[in-house]
This record gives structure tokens, C-alpha cells and sequence, in this order.
């Protein structure tokens, strides 16, 4: 089962995604909420024969719930660095984060944003500091439990919405829809459905700004390069938006350190605003 200490993390924060109480646990299970308490202490573990039936009530595997991983493997491709103390993709927000908030020019009171593949929150908890109602969309345990965490020390309010990004329905229309090198995992089949949700999604007059990765080769695929991320093709986004307003947009390479070896990616950055037909 693992350390107890980080089971309890683990029902803890699974617990909290889905809206219950420790009271409503226990009354599910059968057990006190003392009970509760004592597992995401830390001080104690559950019968193994409640595991099935709290893996169930919690909406993941009983592998996950023992391990943090399923039997095929961690449930986000990062889980395994997003464990670490240490945050993998650093706290000062990106280039491409403050380019939004020049364009925005402080005009944030009220206006709401989402993250989509918002890792550990670095970005997420910036847009909230600028003023923005921030949703982050992310698929990893561990990271939403990092994004939560940075937003609590940054004294920030970020609603994380743990999802898979591939086939998320969005439930709220955004002012500003926002996505920093997440976008390569959603397979090329499906990706034209997904940009035009997010332009659905977004309100008149608000933006689309997207960092994706693009194939070029000369450049070797990055070290933590997964077999589930797919290249985009220079061109792809400015075609995705080719009806909206296009504010910015520049191609470059950039050098970049992830995984502790230094390699280099090519990337395209876009800013779209939303206008009347």
C-alpha cells in the first residue's frame, strides 16, 4: 500500500476533488469519521476490503489508490516529476502569460480564464494574482494537488477542474482560454473539434492564446518527449484561427531544460481575439 503518509495525501486530495466531506465518506463506508481522519493522517489504514469500494467512490482505480498509478502507468505523463517537492516547470509565469497581460492592460476585474493543461499551476496562479476568476484544467493527481498547494502559499483562489483534456466538455464560457505547451496531447484526429470548442467557448471580444510544439527536422524530439504527444505543423494554429483577429503570433526555437538535460523545441505562440463575423 505504500507509506501511509502519502495514501492519506492521496484520499485526502481525491477526496476534496470530488466534493466530499469526511463525514460523507465515512457515512458511504460505514466507518466514523474519525476513521477518516486517521487514514489521511497518516495513522492508520483502511480494511482491505473497503479499497474496492473507496477506489469506487473516489472515481479511480484501486492501483491508483494504493500506488498513485494505475496498472497501465501514472495517469498524467508528468505524475512521477509532480511528486517531487520541487516544481518541475519552475513558478515564474511564461513569456506567453505575461504577453496576455500586456494586451489586457490590467482589464482582468471579473473576467475568467481557463488553463487547459495547467500542470502545476505556475501560470494558473499568475493569471490569478493579475485579477482573473482562473480555472485550471489538469489530468494529474499530483499536479493538482501542486496547483493547489502554490495557489494556498500564493494566497490565491484557482478552481482546479482535474480532467482529461481530450473529450473535456467545458462548462463556462471564458474571457480569455489559455494553454502553455499542453496542447501536443490531444491526437491530430480529434484536434479540430477541440480548437472549435475553445472558440466556441470564448466570449466575444476575448482571446485564444496557445504555446504549441512544432515538428522540424532539424530538431530532435526532447528527452521526455511521450509516445501519446504529437507534433503540430508550422502553420497549424494561424489556420485553426483563420476567422479570427490574430494579435500575435511568432515561430522560434527556444532552449529549454525539462527532464534536467538541455535540448532544444520549436515552438509557435498565438493570440487571437474573437470578433463579429
Amino acid at each position: 500500500m505504500g507509506h501511509p503518509n502519502e495514501f492519506g495525501r492521496r484520499i485526502a486530495a481525491l477526496r476534496k476533488d470530488k466534493g466530499y466531506t469526511q463525514e460523507k465518506i465515512s457515512a458511504l463506508l460505514n466507518v466514523t469519521p474519525q476513521a477518516i481522519s486517521k487514514w489521511e493522517q497518516g495513522n492508520a489504514l483502511p480494511d482491505t476490503l473497503l479499497l474496492p469500494l473507496l477506489a469506487r467512490l473516489l472515481r479511480v482505480s484501486i492501483d491508483y489508490l494504493l500506488t498513485g498509478e494505475n496498472s497501465a502507468g501514472p495517469i498524467g505523463p508528468y505524475d512521477g516529476e509532480y511528486r517531487k517537492e520541487e516544481y518541475y516547470w519552475g513558478m515564474q509565469p511564461s513569456e506567453l502569460a505575461g504577453q496576455i497581460m500586456e494586451l489586457m492592460r490590467g482589464d482582468t476585474g471579473g473576467k475568467r480564464l481557463l488553463d487547459i493543461g495547467s500542470g502545476e499551476g505556475r501560470d494558473a496562479v499568475y493569471f490569478a494574482k493579475c485579477g482573473f476568476q482562473v480555472d485550471a484544467l489538469e489530468i494529474s493527481f499530483p499536479g493538482v494537488e501542486k496547483i493547489r498547494r502554490y495557489s494556498q502559499l500564493a494566497g490565491q483562489q484557482v478552481n482546479v477542474l482535474r480532467a482529461d483534456m481530450i473529450g473535456c466538455e467545458l462548462p463556462e464560457t471564458y474571457d480569455v482560454i489559455y494553454s502553455h505547451g499542453s496542447l501536443q496531447f490531444l491526437p491530430p484526429d480529434q484536434r479540430q473539434k477541440h480548437f472549435a470548442q475553445y472558440k466556441q467557448r470564448t466570449k466575444l471580444g476575448g482571446l485564444n492564446a496557445h504555446l504549441i510544439f512544432v515538428e522540424k527536422p532539424f530538431i530532435k524530439k526532447a528527452p521526455d518527449w511521450e509516445k501519446n504527444e504529437f507534433f503540430y505543423q508550422s502553420g497549424d494554429l494561424a489556420g485553426y484561427y483563420h476567422d479570427w483577429e490574430i494579435l500575435q503570433w511568432a515561430e522560434s526555437i527556444v532552449d529549454c531544460n525539462s527532464a534536467g538535460i538541455p535540448h532544444r523545441h520549436a515552438v509557435n505562440r498565438i493570440i487571437a481575439r474573437k470578433i463579429e463575423a
